[in-house]
């Protein structure tokens, strides 16, 4: 079955709080398909979508992420924890 995306991302999640990050896991009310996870540090916000290594995003989390962006909302999609901590400008190791 391959790795999935959830250690990954509990680990990146971490690293980020611990650099400061606000984080939060999001639960979406009548909406399907957006990301799950934001972080907010020094009036920066920013919506991460994590997927498995080499995972790609659904094509109705691809419509709504494009809206998101098209609001101005700065949303990221990595299958990668590393990309994601680069996203956030947080050093690790």
């Amino acid at each position: 079955m391959g790795i999935t995306e959830a250690p990954l991302q509990e680990w990146a999640c971490d690293q980020a709080e611990a650099a400061g990050w606000l984080h939060r896991k999001v639960k979406w009310v009548g909406r399907r398909n957006a990301p799950d996870d934001v972080f907010a540090k020094d009036g920066r916000t920013v919506w991460i979508e994590f997927k498995r290594p080499g995972g790609q995003p659904r094509p109705g989390q691809v419509r709504e992420i494009d809206r998101m962006k098209g609001a101005g909302m700065e949303v990221h999609v990595v299958d990668n924890p590393l990309i994601a901590l680069r996203i956030l400008g947080v050093s690790y190791g």
